[in-house]
Parts: C-alpha cells; sequence; structure tokens
C-alpha cells in the first residue's frame, strides 16, 4: 500500500513517498557480482534479432498486428514483443521455427513522486491480460511478475524520470539504454541513468530498442537476444539473465573478462570504444586513427579494480552498440 509521509521544510509544504527499495537483481551484501548476469559470450546458444517496443493500431500503432509483424520478419528479425499501451494481443498462429511472437504490453501505473507516470514492459505476458488502472505502481509490476512477465523501465530521460521515480519500484531487470522512438525529442539514450544506478549497487541490464509507432521506424534499434531455442521460454530465460546486447547496429563478436584482469572486446569496425565503469573518470576511451577503424581494444583494470565494466562500441556513422555490464 502506497504511504505519504507529510512534512514541511523551510517554511514550504513537501510530500515524500515511503516506497519500496528492493530490486530483483539489487545485490546489498556484495554489488560486485559477477554471477549475476549472464555474459551472453560465455555461454552456448544461437543468437536472435529482436525488437522489444513495438505498438500496433490495438494502442497508438499505424498498422495492425499482421502488418508490423510482417515488416519485422521481412527485415530478418526472429523476435517481436507487440507491447501496446495497457493491453496484450492474440498472436497465436504468428509463430514458427524462425520467428517468435511474443505476447507483451507496455503499462504505466501512477508515480509514487507526482512525476509523470512509469512506462514500463511486460515481456512474456498472457494474454488476455486485464488491466487494472487502480493498482498502484509496485501492485501492478507485481501482478505481471505474478503472470511469469519480465520487466524492463522504458525511456526514463523521455519520461521526464529522475533516480526518485526509478527507486520507488522494485522487480524489474533493466532499462531501455536507447529507444529510438524518443529520438525526436533528444531524449533516446539513458546511459547516465544506468550508470547512476550501476553506481548505487542496482544490477540492471541494458535493451535498445524502435518504440515504434509509424511504419518508418522500423528496424532502427534492436536486442541481440543469446538462448538455446527460439521459444517463449527461452527467450524469456535470456531476457530474464542479461544474456543479449543492444545496438543500433554494431556488432559484438565477444566481450569478456580475462583471468588477469584484462577487460577485451571484439568487434565490427568502429570508430569508437569506450569501456564504462564503476567510480570517477567513468572509465576509458579508444580512438581510431584517421583513415583507419578498431575491431578490437583491450584494458587492464588489475590496479582500478572497478565494481563494474560495460562496454560501447561506435561505428562512423555514429551508431552504437552496449554490451551488459560484468561485475569483477
Amino acid at each position: 500500500m502506497r504511504r505519504r509521509n507529510f512534512f514541511r521544510l523551510a517554511g514550504i509544504s513537501a510530500v515524500s513517498t515511503i516506497v519500496p527499495n528492493v530490486f530483483a537483481h539489487e545485490v546489498k551484501e556484495n554489488p560486485a557480482n559477477k554471477n549475476t548476469l549472464t555474459n551472453p559470450f560465455e555461454t552456448k546458444g544461437k543468437w536472435y534479432k529482436a525488437a522489444l517496443h513495438v505498438h500496433t493500431t490495438n494502442s497508438d500503432g499505424d498498422v495492425d498486428v499482421p502488418t508490423r509483424l510482417k515488416q519485422y520478419r521481412d527485415l530478418g528479425f526472429n523476435v517481436v514483443a507487440v507491447t501496446d499501451h495497457r493491453t496484450t494481443n492474440d498472436l497465436s498462429g504468428y509463430s514458427d521455427k524462425n520467428f517468435l511472437a511474443l505476447s507483451s504490453m507496455e503499462f504505466h501505473p501512477k508515480t509514487y513522486s507526482g512525476a509523470p507516470t512509469h512506462h514500463l514492459l511486460a515481456y512474456g505476458l498472457p494474454h488476455p491480460y486485464e488491466y487494472k488502472e487502480e493498482l498502484s505502481a509496485q501492485e501492478m509490476i507485481d501482478d505481471v511478475k505474478s503472470k511469469g512477465a519480465k520487466v524492463f523501465y522504458a525511456h526514463p530521460w523521455w519520461t521526464g524520470h529522475t533516480y526518485v521515480e526509478m527507486t520507488e519500484v522494485s522487480g524489474y531487470l533493466g532499462l531501455e539504454v536507447y529507444n529510438d522512438g524518443c529520438k525526436g525529442a533528444h531524449s533516446s539514450n539513458a546511459e547516465v541513468y544506468w550508470d547512476q544506478m550501476l553506481n548505487k549497487g542496482h544490477v540492471l541490464t541494458g535493451l535498445a530498442t524502435d518504440d515504434v509507432h509509424r511504419s518508418s521506424e522500423v528496424g532502427k534499434a534492436w536486442t541481440m537476444i543469446k538462448a538455446a531455442k527460439l521459444d517463449d521460454r527461452s527467450i524469456l530465460e535470456a531476457i530474464g539473465n542479461g544474456c543479449f546486447y543492444a545496438t543500433k547496429g554494431p556488432v559484438i563478436n565477444d566481450y569478456h573478462l580475462s583471468e588477469d584482469m584484462k577487460i577485451k572486446i571484439e568487434c565490427s569496425s568502429a570508430k569508437k570504444i569506450a569501456f564504462r565503469v564503476s567510480g570517477a573518470g567513468n572509465g576509458k576511451v579508444f580512438m581510431a586513427e584517421d583513415g583507419k577503424s578498431l575491431q578490437n581494444a583491450e584494458w587492464d583494470l588489475s590496479k582500478k579494480k572497478p565494481k563494474w565494466v560495460r562496454c560501447e562500441v561506435t561505428d562512423y556513422d555514429g551508431n552504437t552498440a552496449w554490451t551488459n555490464p560484468i561485475y569483477l
């Protein structure tokens, strides 16, 4: 139940909220636990190209479900999560051995702080789902999770949220580090939000999505998921374990931490490779020499010893790929 504590400070009335503050992946005693997430480059499976934020005419998209799914199928996508606002869709009959239509939803419970509503994504939510507007934010997250859904936080910059709103609810596994649908408002990226949460001990992963509403927006950003099979159970398990990376185009071929504490990455041709870590300085950046490109980078962490390290790969067109964090 939502509880509010009213107080007066310096002559100005204010409202604060007492809310849950425990995350599904939060490790209070030892946030630097590298076993919390699965490194997709150190596990068996097959890579699947996934669109994880998709709208149709059943909410505010411009085409119906079959048309939207065909658009992604024609572009070589293997997984499409239809995330219409406040409703699921009947996706029976659209999946086959090469394509998975994943029943999902975007939901919008009220914030406790009074900021604009939360935008949250529930993957693998069975259809039909009865949307209950009267539920509090935490109650709604708990409800979709009880149905088997994996919850992620959508576009916090676009929504005008801060660390306050992101920590007033629990149970989500990651956030959209990039949302192409928000580029018109110049608020697509969420690296700062991600790093702030990681630095506070919240073990969160990062997705890249289209948030497609118009057909011209299809296929601009995606998430590469590594899973044992192309079925609901395997894909949801991979999403839940962080067995994926996010991208607008660059390909990541390998990313791992060696026994001698060197973080290494191999990728498609890049202009910049940036390792991001906890603490001051935020990491190390490698830039390609003029007329050349980078396809790998290595950084010795044995002396710095950060709590976590993630990587960003940016090509000459300005497109980026993001790994999930590795914990030392």
